[in-house]
Parts: C-alpha cells; structure tokens; sequence
C-alpha cells in the first residue's frame, strides 16, 4: 500500500512502467528465435544470402532499455549481404538517399527485386514479407506504414516485430529502405551509444528516468512527440547534469523543465543523417511546452506538499500529473 510518495512512485513503476521482467525474457527469446528463422530462410535460399558476420542489430526502445509498457513492437535490423552491389557515394550527408546498383549477375534475388539494375527497397521488402509470413508461430505479415519494416504479428504474444532489411556500407553505416523505394543511412550504434555512455555518467540512473517520463509524454503528449526525439532530450539533460536529482519528485520537476525549453527548439539526429528531427510548428512546440510547464508546476507543488507532510495531498498531485494509473494514496 502507498503511504509515502516515495513507496507510490515504486509501485507506479513496477506495475505500470517497466516492462515486466517474465514478458522481457519471453521477448528476448523469441527474438532470437525468429533471428534464426530468418538465417534458415537464407540459408534455403529463399530470401538473399545475409551479411558473413554480424548478421543482425537490435534496436529501438527494446533494446535500449527504454521501452514503457505495453511491449508491443520489437525492431530488428536483418543485414544482407551486398553482393557486389553500388551506389554513387556513401558519404555522409543529411537527408541523402543512397541508391543501389545491383551488377552482379550472380546476385539472383537481388536482382529480382530491380527496376532495371537498380535495387528497390519496396520490393525487397514485399519479398521478406511474403517468406515471413510462413514461418511457423507468426499470424501475419503485413508492410509497416512508413514502407521501411516488415511487421510481423505473433499468434501467441502481444508485441510485433518490425524487420528492417538493410546493407553495410564501406564508410561504416547502414542503409535502410526510406519508403519511397530507395535507400537512407543510419547507424542504431550511435543511439546505443549515447544512451549507455549518458546512463553510466548518471550511475545507472537515466533508464528508469526516461521510461518514467515517457509514460508522462504518453498520457500528455502522445504521439505529437517521437520516442526517439524525447529519449534524446532526456540524454542531452542528463549529459548536463553535476549531480542528480535524489528523489522521484525532484526528477520529474527537473526534467519537466528541461522538457519545456527543449522542445521549443530544432534538434538535429545525431546520428547526422535525418538533420532536425523536432518537425513540429511553432504553434504546436508552444503548446507542448505550456503543458510541460504546467506540471512543473503541480510538481513544485506536490513536492511543498510532502515538505509539510501533507502525503495525500501530494499524491493527488502525481495522480494529475501521471494520471489514473499512479497508486493512490493507501491503495
């Protein structure tokens, strides 16, 4: 039972933010798992040969760490093997689109996949899905929205995977379908980098911060704002940080009013590919901000609140803040 602020945001986190520790595990195993069948299809010859070493990269909020309940997609990047294949430069460069030039006659199902001798990602993609879904386990495959993944659906599990064919490139990045048939760098190691760079200069701390906030932006901003573009506001705050906040209401005021200047302003992928990720208007960004400042407030409030040991009170206010799901006080 929460007679403390304190003991409330404990429960609050284990019963309704984290990810349950049994269903990580089943995740994690079926992950693998479905790695595997994937190397099978491969190796059959029913999808192109994969790349002859790490054939495979984890990422996205699953992987990171970061991901809230409910678990509901898994991303896995699949890295085929190029085959000799082209492109007109891998440099570097924002927004760049990387076409790939299939010149091997030896590459066979690459080269099903061409419009003249020019690898088309949307038709790679509709090949996997089609392979995929026949593997034993999985109710349907079906194209993701954004025409970059295949999503697979499980018959007995409730998270998705999203597969993302993509390429190795000599100058040390990827190259993934963009949607429109062509090609876009990235690099998910950066990402994976970042965060745990940042989570070991705050002792192991940022992780649970930033799920914590992100149930926050669910109930608050929602969809407005990308998973990936607020995890990185919470890096690039604690990046800043000489010491950090020593309780849960502490973090959550300090980090609201970080979230409410941050999200005012352009920020650029560091990863260097996508350049400023924040798309939302000046309209938009100022209503967001209002609503981080606003509970800001009612959490300078709750934490005067706890000062004067007025515990229930205090309670009700995280109630405001988080919603319905934050244990109320004595339950």
């Amino acid at each position: 039972m929460a007679y403390t602020v304190n003991s409330s945001f404990e429960d609050f986190m284990r019963d309704s933010v984290n990810l349950d520790p049994e269903r990580t595990t089943k995740a994690r195993t079926s992950r693998n798992w479905l790695v595997h069948q994937i190397e099978e299809l491969a190796n059959n010859g029913k999808i192109p040969p994969l790349y002859n070493g790490t054939n495979h990269i984890f990422f996205g909020s699953f992987a990171r760490n970061t991901k809230i309940r409910p678990l509901d997609d898994i991303d896995i990047m699949i890295m085929f093997d190029a085959q000799g294949c082209t492109t007109d430069d891998v440099a570097k460069k924002i927004r760049k689109t990387y076409p790939i030039y299939v010149n091997n006659p030896d590459a066979k199902l690459l080269s099903d996949y061409c419009d003249g001798n020019i690898l088309n990602s949307r038709r790679m993609i509709e090949a996997i899905k089609k392979e995929l879904g026949n593997i034993p386990r999985y109710s349907k495959a079906e194209i993701h929205r954004n025409q970059e993944a295949v999503t697979l659906q499980l018959s007995s599990y409730e998270w998705n995977f999203d597969i993302v064919p993509c390429f190795y490139t000599t100058t040390g990045f990827y190259v993934i379908p963009d949607g429109n048939g062509s090609w876009k760098g990235t690099d998910p190691r950066i990402d994976q980098n970042r965060v745990t760079q940042a989570n070991q200069w705050v002792n192991g701390k940022l992780l649970p911060a930033t799920r914590l906030m992100k149930y926050w932006k669910k109930e608050h901003w929602g969809n407005e704002v990308s998973s990936y573009l607020f995890e990185n506001f919470m890096i690039d705050w604690v990046n800043n940080l000489t010491i950090f906040p020593s309780t849960y209401p502490q973090l959550v005021k300090r980090a609201l009013e970080v979230l409410s200047s941050k999200i005012m302003m352009d920020y650029n992928d560091p990863k260097g590919f996508q350049g400023n990720i924040n798309n939302l208007d000046i309209h938009a960004r100022s209503r967001l901000a209002i609503m981080a400042s606003q509970d800001a407030s009612e959490a300078r409030a709750a934490i005067q609140y706890e000062q004067n040991y007025m515990t229930e009170a205090a309670i009700n206010k995280w109630i405001k803040i988080f919603g319905n799901e934050f244990p109320r006080y004595g339950k």
